[in-house]
């Protein structure tokens, strides 16, 4: 009787063992699947983000500058991820705008375009706008394709939570392989800054963009998480670095534009012009 006692009671134990693992196993798996949907949710937000700015692109090229500018707005109120390139196209459209103004009253109804713009006597800060428009139109294309594409591969949309080589924690949703960041992703440090591109093993590595939260960004290589390779660097205040980096500072061969339209060529060592091209 003892003897069937225990066996009963040990059988008992093993249901209620099997109960908890069966339970710890279910709650780790619904977690997974809500973190995998936040993800897919805050992916869906950038990828119709960016197809309303293809579509207010084209309307701005058409000329209809009033309504680009409406729907920047409106884009820019549903959709604080793009703060960094809406505000860049609004200033422009509103120069177009206000060039076709003067344009128009000088030589009756002719409407200015975006071609005319570049062979007509501007500045060399209107030149800068309308390149950095003509750049953030291409990236914004870029991007949107290579959403489209990672939406398509099975192994995009998984979320990590890892810390940086340089110690910062980081939220990561893009492809994963081994549990770490392969592939392409999208990073938020808790720094506030931001990274999109590629990645190996947690690191950094191949082609991407950085974003700093006080308005600076590169976009260029990185390797072993650092910029490395050929890469551009630009301020808030129009000035820019395009040339070679290794370690996260510029080195090799580079040219630097200054915020009033002067051009420095030559060699850098460790962030410093060491020989300008004569």
């Amino acid at each position: 009787m003892k003897k069937r006692d225990v066996t009963l009671y040990g059988l008992l134990a093993i249901i209620s063992a099997l109960a908890i693992y069966f339970g710890i196993k279910s709650s780790t798996l619904e977690n997974e699947i809500g973190e995998s949907s936040k993800a897919k949710e805050e992916l869906d937000v950038l990828v119709t983000g960016n197809k309303e700015l293809v579509a207010i692109d084209s309307v701005l090229m058409e000329g209809d500058y009033n309504k680009a500018i409406e729907s920047y707005n409106t884009t820019l109120q549903n959709h604080e991820e793009l703060n960094s390139v809406i505000p860049l196209r609004i200033a422009l459209a509103q120069k177009l705008m206000q060039n076709n103004t003067v344009n128009t009253s000088e030589k009756g109804t002719e409407k200015i375009s975006v071609d005319s713009i570049a062979i007509a006597p501007v500045s060399q800060s209107e030149i800068r706008s309308i390149d950095s428009l003509n750049f953030a139109l291409e990236k914004a294309r870029v991007q949107l394709n290579n959403m489209r594409k990672q939406l398509n591969n099975k192994s995009f949309g998984e979320y990590l939570s890892f810390t940086s080589k340089k110690g910062t924690g980081l939220h990561y949703v893009g492809q994963v392989k081994n549990n770490k960041a392969n592939g392409v992703g999208i990073a938020v440090l808790e720094t506030g800054s931001r990274y999109e591109g590629e990645w190996k093993d947690n690191l950094r590595e191949g082609n991407g963009t950085f974003y700093w939260p006080d308005g600076e960004y590169y976009i260029g290589s990185y390797k072993d998480d650092m910029r490395n390779g050929e890469g551009t660097y630009f301020w808030p205040n129009g000035e820019k670095y395009k040339g070679q980096w290794k370690n996260d500072k510029r080195n090799g061969k580079g040219i630097f534009h200054k915020k009033e339209g002067s051009v420095i060529s030559g060699i850098w060592e460790n962030d410093k012009l060491k020989d300008t091209d004569k």
